[in-house]
């Protein structure tokens, strides 16, 4: 009896161990830089820092977003340096200035090798109107194609949607996760 239960356990630990998603070693490395990315994407966006933003896309990267495409990492420096994207514009005027915040969530990664895919959900806040009142902006999910150069990870391509915009939603297409592709 005793044989029986050590082997119904042994049995039971190789379907548990044969079932589970084998993952590359360093993943968890990958997908914390990658994670760390986007962040500093997020800050540097925040806070208009054109040269912190532009830094977190290759060379030959590309934006593409609610005005159009952005081809490489100096256009997309010289854009954000432009004034053009700038959500605290038209703000009320007060004892301070207004901040617009963009959070991310619900990332879906996959690391192939030097390559990755992400799907990631964002929401933006800010206080333009009353600075003491956060309001709820837009939100959507970045689509992004990422490359590990000389060790670290950038941006190859990063596709902006918005679902208060036409034509930049998501809503009614196809599932975007990199893992049913």
């Amino acid at each position: 009896m005793k044989q029986i239960l050590h082997l119904k356990i042994f049995l039971l630990l190789l379907i548990t161990l044969f079932t589970q998603p084998v993952w590359a070693q360093g993943y968890g490395d990958d997908r914390a830089e990658i994670e760390n990315l986007q962040a500093r994407y997020l800050l540097a966006m925040d806070f208009l820092d054109a040269d912190a933003y532009a830094e977190v896309f290759s060379e030959d990267g590309v934006m593409d977003w609610a005005g159009g495409i952005i081809e490489g990492r100096e256009a997309i420096r010289a854009f954000m340096a432009s004034g053009r994207y700038n959500p605290a514009r038209g703000a009320a005027e007060a004892d301070w200035p207004a901040a617009s915040r963009h959070f991310i969530m619900n990332q879906v990664i996959k690391v192939d090798g030097n390559k990755a895919s992400a799907v990631t959900y964002w929401f933006q806040a800010n206080n333009n109107a009353d600075r003491g009142t956060m309001t709820l902006g837009m939100f959507g999910n970045y689509v992004d194609e990422l490359e590990k150069i000389n060790g670290e990870w950038l941006f190859t391509r990063r596709a902006i949607y918005n679902e208060g915009i036409p034509n930049r939603n998501k809503a009614g297409t196809k599932n975007p996760d990199p893992f049913r592709q």
